[in-house]
């Protein structure tokens, strides 16, 4: 094994070792694996414990020194190297809905539509479709949005959440609002968390507007700060349950409201679609639009 290879290897078994015995030891977990039994496992089965560990872990500091130097190198490099494998893509360099679609003005000028990661797009910030916790989704493995930026952001993004939530009393993050965090290890500068509505079967008009809000609210967190770009997702679409097709339409909507009251923004939107159903609901929003 070649030697970069073996301390990698070598820093997951500590940073696994750490966080396991930190884990039951401050009861997070009832028990866990001796150190040896850690050291014997593949690193890809290191990797998805020590993955497992950090999404359960409170918002708590990291007080050694070489840990937390440990973790935040394995996370940069990780970081560093999924933005490589998907090309290195950038917000700002992205063609806009007039060259890929034919739509007109100023959503044709200043939006893009993307398939692909949040997570390896470089931009001024991404958006977090959050819970009313913000301390992102702590089920390890789950696929959403909240618990994949949490987990490539690394450990700073949830204390920076749960110093926000400290300063609220503890209370829920209201529906229909944005907060925006530094970005840590993305290659985005800056995360942007809403909180969208909860839907229960048909969908009311005071969910419309509560997401909505959350759409207008990032685009003006993006603005107010001062940002190139930002970089959407699909808020509520998921578990939350609102229909992707009916959110797609509203986004473009307020976007255009949006444009329309700030005419002089530069601000590059770019609507990120992960999966294929998210861009099928994009095509036929836009199919709307354009036609």
């Amino acid at each position: 094994m070649p030697h970069t290879a073996y301390a990698d290897v070598a820093r997951l078994t500590r940073l696994a070792q750490h966080f396991a015995t930190e884990a039951v030891q401050a009861g997070d977990v009832a028990a866990f694996p001796p150190p040896a039994a850690l050291a014997e496992l593949p690193a890809v089965e290191l990797r998805r414990l020590l993955d497992g560990l950090l999404t359960i872990r409170p918002p708590r500091p990291i007080p050694d020194d070489d840990i937390r130097a440990d973790l935040d190198e394995m996370l940069a490099a990780e970081a560093a190297q999924r933005v490589l494998e998907a090309g290195a893509p950038d917000a700002s360099a992205l063609p806009t809905l007039s060259l890929t679609h034919d739509v007109d003005g100023p959503v044709g000028e200043r939006v893009a539509l993307w398939k692909g990661d949040l997570t390896t797009l470089r931009a001024g910030a991404i958006v977090n479709a959050a819970n009313t916790e913000m301390l992102g989704c702590r089920v390890p493995g789950h696929t959403c949005v909240d618990n994949v930026i949490h987990a490539v952001a690394g450990p700073g993004l949830r204390a920076e959440c749960a110093a926000h939530m400290d300063a609220r009393g503890g209370e829920p993050e209201p529906t229909g609002r944005a907060l925006l965090t530094d970005g840590y290890h993305l290659p985005a500068e800056h995360v942007i968390h809403t909180v969208g509505p909860v839907v229960d079967g048909g969908v009311t008009e005071r969910e419309r507007e509560l997401l909505a809000s959350s759409y207008r609210c990032v685009l003006d967190a993006a603005a107010e700060a001062g940002l190139d770009s930002v970089a959407l997702c699909s808020v509520s679409t998921g578990v939350f349950g609102y229909p992707k097709e009916e959110a797609a339409s509203l986004v473009l909507s307020v976007i255009g409201r949006w444009l329309g009251e700030h005419p002089g923004s530069e601000l590059r939107i770019v609507i990120c679609a992960f999966a294929d159903v998210d861009v099928a609901a994009y095509e036929e929003a836009l199919a709307a639009v354009s036609g």
